[in-house]
């Protein structure tokens, strides 16, 4: 993982949505060029993710909402959860 000088947001995913995103590399993650001042929805949608199927977030190892607004150099962990009983 590596960010640059313009401190891009750092977006991974769990396994069940590493298949909207062709090639994902889980130890870089996404690098989202200007992903600060973004929604971690509209990240999600930056990255071909619909962000109804994110159930969990977490950014930088946090409880976070899909509204949070991302700020510079953010890890943002996009989670899907499934259930069954």
């Amino acid at each position: 993982m590596r960010v640059g000088r313009d401190m891009s947001v750092v977006v991974k995913l769990s396994p069940l949505l590493r298949k909207y995103v062709p090639g994902y590399n889980h130890d870089e993650g996404l690098v989202i060029e200007n992903g600060s001042g973004k929604r971690v929805r509209q990240l999600a949608e930056a990255a071909n993710i619909p962000h109804e199927k994110v159930s969990s977030v977490l950014v930088n190892h946090r409880p976070a909402r899909v509204g949070y607004v991302a700020r510079d150099g953010d890890l943002v962990l996009l989670a899907r959860v499934i259930g069954g009983g």
